[in-house]
């Protein structure tokens, strides 16, 4: 737990008395250098402080209604931390909009470093089928680095949608939410940065501009997948679903919309994400250079997702577009 001095000491929650917030906020890290929190301890002042069964940090909860916590990185800490918060009996998160906010990898070809993607959908990319089709093909064990992951024929195709597939692994978030997110979103003015224009500028397919604000499919998985190949393969899985093309890419928020949606909430949910790095190399750079990115882009990223990831919740807390609220908020 946090001992932060200028934080509220977190208490037990009381079942008794529980807070009803009208907007969780979900960071996915607390540690510097990859502190997507910190920007939101200090853009608001908090008032009490819970200490969650489940959960790794406190929620935090301000007199204004908003509240925060992280997750951890990943999805099984994602789905933990969010059912913990809904089971819990003293956070009743029934007038609550949900609201990921973070950083994000991108294609090149998409937008620029430091970019903000809303999603209208999320993608599960764990689910599915991966063939070493040519091993099976010819009883080798060696590796073969010549199929092509867009081969048409199933026979090359290095991977597939799962063959029992109860649902498509794709969540589309609620559209009304969406909008109104894109709307407020219009208003937040984006930093940018001459040394990440500089980075970013090392990518020929890349824009020159600065950053803006998308809307868009964000992809999430556990593996942290690096380069073009893999980057044509989520193309492809995207476009099975038929949500090409992919705008982002996470590792919390399919868990987090299918642990909302085991409680009967995910209609209330969004994820806002920052463009912190490209999925795959510049031109003379090896895969883990580019992996590591660049530590302004990073900063970039947090504190872009914060600026606009705060005007949605607060716009989804005032307006109340799905009149979820209690106490006559509407």
């Amino acid at each position: 737990m946090d001992t932060d001095e200028t934080l509220p000491t977190p208490h037990a929650p009381d079942p008794n008395v529980p807070v009803r917030p009208t907007g969780l906020v979900l960071t996915a890290a607390f540690e510097p250098p990859l502190d997507e929190r910190q920007p939101w301890l200090e853009r608001y002042e908090f008032a009490d402080a819970l200490a969650i069964p489940g959960t790794e940090t406190p929620l935090y909860l301000t007199d204004s209604g908003i509240s925060i916590t992280t997750t951890g990185i990943g999805k099984s800490d994602a789905a933990t931390t969010v059912t913990a918060l809904l089971a819990n009996s003293g956070v009743d998160l029934s007038s609550a909009y949900v609201v990921s906010s973070g950083i994000a990898g991108s294609s090149p070809e998409t937008t620029a470093l430091g970019s903000v993607a809303i999603a209208d959908a999320v993608v599960d990319w764990d689910r599915k089928h991966r063939w070493d089709r040519h091993s099976a093909s010819n009883g080798s064990e060696g590796v073969d680095s010549s199929v092509d992951p867009n081969a048409d024929a199933a026979d090359d195709r290095p991977i597939d949608l799962l063959a029992y597939r109860p649902r498509d692994y794709v969540h589309r978030l609620e559209p009304a939410l969406v909008d109104r997110a894109v709307a407020a979103a219009e208003d937040v003015s984006l930093r940018e940065d001459e040394t990440v224009r500089g980075y970013q500028n090392q990518y020929l397919t890349a824009t020159d501009a600065g950053p803006t604000v998308e809307c868009g499919t964000t992809v999430c998985g556990d593996e942290f997948w690096h380069g073009s190949q893999y980057a044509r393969e989520v193309e492809w899985l995207c476009s099975e679903y038929g949500v090409e093309p992919y705008v982002t890419t996470q590792m919390e928020d399919a868990a987090t919309a299918t642990a909302l949606e085991r409680f009967d909430c995910r209609e209330r949910y969004l994820s806002v994400r920052a463009v912190a790095n490209y999925d795959r190399p510049a031109l003379g750079q090896s895969v883990e250079e580019s992996f590591d990115g660049n530590p302004a882009s990073l900063a970039l990223a947090i504190d872009n997702a914060a600026r606009v990831g705060s005007a949605v919740i607060e716009a989804l807390a005032a307006s109340d577009p799905l009149e979820i609220g209690v106490d006559g908020r509407k």
